[in-house]
């Protein structure tokens, strides 16, 4: 089988200029060279990050335009410090927890070009909303527990989701709508990743598995008329570019016009005529939008300027031992370590290496992990490979873990149990491990 082995000496070389904070601010550091001019487009976008928006109309006309249909009142409120997200408890409802969002799509749709959502419902389900608008509805997930035995005994019990809805204000779902549970992303690194050149992520990919080696990483393609562009950001890699992503949260998550979604109503749709009809904090030209050019400018920013944090443990004395077993598990097959990006306009970003550890690719992680419907051309069960980096500092970020697309996972190792499809076998291997050896790789992807 073909091994991705990458240098010691190399990343601990690549980790010197990162930052070495491993508490709440661990991912939200801004890098150290930057210029002053664009030190101070980070904090002004950090701001922006943690802003309170207000529905319109409001006096404080920078902030307002907030839904009429939402599902956070800020970036920070569903990236803690810019960390990951987490699924409600069972004891919860859906709107209690705005970093777990349910999307949907069509389970059969006519093409791979478009995602249409529910006739009613959208896009994505928005359980809150401004006044003198009915929200959507809520939810609950229910857990249910699966226990994975290990060759030697060792047991881990596992969660499995279930969704529950509590109420639908607007009736029922279109026969064909597919449903997928999501948690929001951690955001660190990803001004780099939006840097990597679409040669280097494709020089990874290999669709029909030529190699023979289990592993058939592809890219997602999003297609129009005029173009075909690589996906990289979101759980299915179905946005091409960070601006992107950041416009579509603000859009689908809180409700605020942009340049790429210029409509007050966010995902409001033809079923939702209160919603259609509220006010919001566009002026009377429609350029004139809830979200500015300069604040989306500010934002991104913050966002890509935002420095991963460095590897930790280097030195330690089980370190390598470590590091083998990462290799034997043949894990670098997807969770690739090293990257490097292109040009870039901010000296931080251009033409380096690092090391998320993840090629950014597509991946089939069998059914256990099936969502609802395709998105693009990934399948229900191809999902983007998760970069490792900082994992470890999760729960020091936001508080909490949550790992997997939809959090099911709470600790790492419950994510790994998860693993089906192409990372079978590498999961097969690590239940095979002795204790020790399950305890030292652990303590390996929280050092990353």
């Amino acid at each position: 089988m073909t091994r991705f082995l990458f240098s010691f000496g190399m990343m601990m070389l690549s980790s010197v200029s990162l930052s070495s904070y491993a508490d709440s601010h661990a991912y939200n550091q801004p890098f150290p060279s930057l210029s002053a001019e664009d030190k101070q487009a980070f904090y002004l976008g950090e701001s922006i990050f943690e802003r309170f928006w207000v529905p319109a109309p409001s006096s404080t006309t920078a902030s307002d335009g907030l839904g009429p249909l939402f599902n956070a009142r800020s970036c920070h409120s569903c990236h803690v410090n810019s960390g990951r997200g987490h699924a409600p408890k069972s004891d919860q409802l859906g709107s209690e927890v705005p970093s777990f969002f349910i999307r949907f799509a069509q389970q059969s749709p006519q093409d791979h070009k478009t995602l249409l959502g529910d006739e009613i419902y959208g896009r994505q389900f928005q359980p809150l909303s401004s006044t003198n608008t009915n929200s959507e509805g809520d939810y609950k997930v229910i857990w249910h527990e699966i226990v994975e035995t290990f060759p030697d005994g060792h047991q881990v019990t596992l969660r499995q989701p279930e969704l529950q809805w509590i109420r639908l204000n607007y009736g029922d779902f279109s026969p064909n709508t597919g449903f997928s549970m999501r948690v929001s992303p951690p955001l660190v690194g990803m001004g780099l990743l939006d840097l990597v050149p679409e040669s280097v992520i494709l020089e990874y990919a290999d669709p029909t598995d030529r190699n023979q080696d289990g592993i058939s990483g592809k890219a997602n393609w999003i297609i129009s008329d005029q173009s075909q562009r690589l996906g990289r950001f979101g759980h299915k890699a179905s946005v091409a570019t960070l601006n992107e992503q950041n416009q579509s949260a603000f859009n689908g998550d809180l409700g605020l016009s942009t340049e790429l979604f210029p409509y007050p109503s966010g995902d409001c749709t033809e079923a939702q005529a209160d919603c259609l009809r509220a006010p919001n904090g566009n002026s009377a030209h429609l350029d004139d939008l809830e979200v500015s050019h300069e604040q989306m400018a500010l934002l991104d920013s913050y966002v890509a300027l935002s420095m991963p944090p460095a590897m930790r443990n280097l030195n330690e004395p089980w370190f390598p031992e470590a590091k083998q077993i990462f290799d034997a598990l043949e894990c670098g097959s997807c969770h690739r370590p090293k990257l490097s990006t292109g040009p870039s306009q901010y000296t931080a970003l251009h033409r380096r290496d690092f090391y998320p550890f993840t090629d950014m690719l597509l991946h089939d992680m069998g059914p256990g992990l099936a969502n609802g419907f395709p998105v693009f051309s990934a399948s229900p069960t191809e999902w983007r490979t998760a970069p490792l980096w900082g994992i470890g500092l999760s729960e020091a970020v936001s508080g909490r873990n949550g790992f997997l697309h939809d959090g099911r996972a709470r600790t790492i190792e419950e994510a790994i149990l998860w693993h089906g499809g192409e990372a079978q076998a590498s999961k097969n291997a690590y239940k095979s491990l002795n204790a020790k050896q399950r305890t030292l790789f652990v303590r390996f992807l929280e050092s990353l």
